[in-house]
């Protein structure tokens, strides 16, 4: 499988990746993704377990803040703040979706 092939390979949100995993596939280091959860602006899906694991739907909003931060240097606050928009676009983007899903169809 080449790599954009890999690109698009649908993701269970059930799904959980180590804090190692999730560093592999963004490209950000562990000390990066550590600062991020200490903004709050990285999640474990249960805070309560000793062993952190993340949702895989972190990876798409990672990767994406990840690359902004390379092309415009920006330093880690910066990119919790963009992180938490990047999730906040996404939910209403899948809201706008299912209300037009909703929408009769139109001739």
């Amino acid at each position: 499988m080449n790599q954009v092939q890999a690109e698009r390979i649908w993701l269970d949100d059930r799904e959980a990746v180590s804090l190692s995993e999730l560093s592999q596939c963004c490209g950000m280091s562990l000390s990066e993704l550590d600062e991020l959860a200490d903004y709050c602006a990285l999640m474990p899906q249960d805070p309560a377990t000793q062993e952190r694991l993340y949702s895989v739907q972190w990876i798409g909003p990672l990767r994406a803040a990840s690359q902004l931060r390379l092309d415009f240097d920006l330093d880690l606050f910066t990119v919790a703040i963009v992180l938490g928009q990047l999730n906040r676009i996404d939910v209403l983007e899948r809201q706008v979706m299912s209300l037009m899903a909703r929408l009769p169809l139109q001739d």
